[in-house]
């Protein structure tokens, strides 16, 4: 007979695993799309590119890198950052690049 306990931490585990895959998707798609974005549409938020670049790769890493050995709070770090730039960063520099044309 199976323990359900065994079952509900395993189906923890793996809802773990699926929101970190996500956002490492959430962060790679992103650092390629500010990558290609110009530079000026950074400036007129008040951004630095490279700083977004760095912080979006650098949560992909730390997530494929650390969640692994079980340092357990990196992925929470990794989704505030790129939270931020989905809901902050991004709409702004859409909207600047829509007023620019």
């Amino acid at each position: 007979m199976s323990n359900p306990v065994a079952y509900g931490f395993d189906a923890l585990a793996y809802l773990l695993l699926f929101i970190q895959l996500v956002i490492v998707i959430l962060a790679v798609v992103g650092a390629i799309q500010t990558a290609m974005t110009r530079e000026d549409a950074f400036y007129v938020i008040d951004r630095k590119k490279m700083n977004w670049i760095g912080a979006l790769a650098g949560s992909a890493a730390a997530i494929l890198l650390l969640a692994p050995l079980g340092v357990g709070f990196v992925w929470i770090i990794a989704a505030v950052v790129v939270g931020v730039y989905w809901q902050d960063v991004r709409p702004g520099i859409r909207e600047v690049l829509g007023n620019a044309q």
